[in-house]
């Protein structure tokens, strides 16, 4: 399966048909549950930026259920769902200077971070980090990961979140 987000307008060529020309417009977010082999060419004058999330085991790791804390649901202000189906959610994730969310939870998850910063993470015990994030940072967590996170830095953190659904 794969996940992509983009910040351009692009064409895309799919395998199944000679030329399928779709134009997709900025900020799309995809998801190829079908796994459509493909090929994107980029006809306009801008320059294509695509973030492509590529899971490496398509199957589930365990059956597990686990009710999860939603980060959307406990700080709607900080992360918006850009889409969610029964594989995939991906979130933009904005954190003012100064702003916190609530406890939350996530699965597992890879992330993007569009514009970097400074955040301090607290976990459940009350165990406080800090970590001085890059733009272009790329992650990838296994686990669940229960945390509160905060921006302590100067400028707006933007991150871009890929829950894994199946995989737990």
């Amino acid at each position: 399966d794969k996940a992509s987000i983009c910040w351009s307008d692009f064409l895309i060529l799919l395998a199944s048909s000679p030329i399928n020309e779709r134009e997709i417009s900025t900020g799309f977010v995809g998801h190829n549950k079908e796994k459509v082999r493909h090929q994107v060419k980029n006809i306009g004058d801008n320059t294509i930026k695509i973030i492509l999330v590529e899971r490496k085991n398509s199957e589930p790791i365990s059956d597990s259920k686990e009710t999860l804390i939603l980060p959307e649901e406990v700080s709607p202000d900080v992360y918006k769902v850009l889409l969610e189906n029964e594989d995939v959610k991906v979130l933009e994730v904005t954190f003012a200077p100064g702003q916190s969310d609530n406890m939350h939870q996530h699965g597992v998850m890879t992330i993007y971070g569009i514009t970097g910063g400074k955040l301090q993470g607290t976990s459940p015990d009350g165990t406080v980090n800090e970590n001085e994030v890059p733009n272009g940072f790329v992650g990838h967590r296994n686990t669940i990961t229960t945390h509160q996170m905060k921006n302590i830095g100067d400028n707006t953190v933007k991150v871009i979140l890929f829950e894994h659904k199946k995989l737990r």
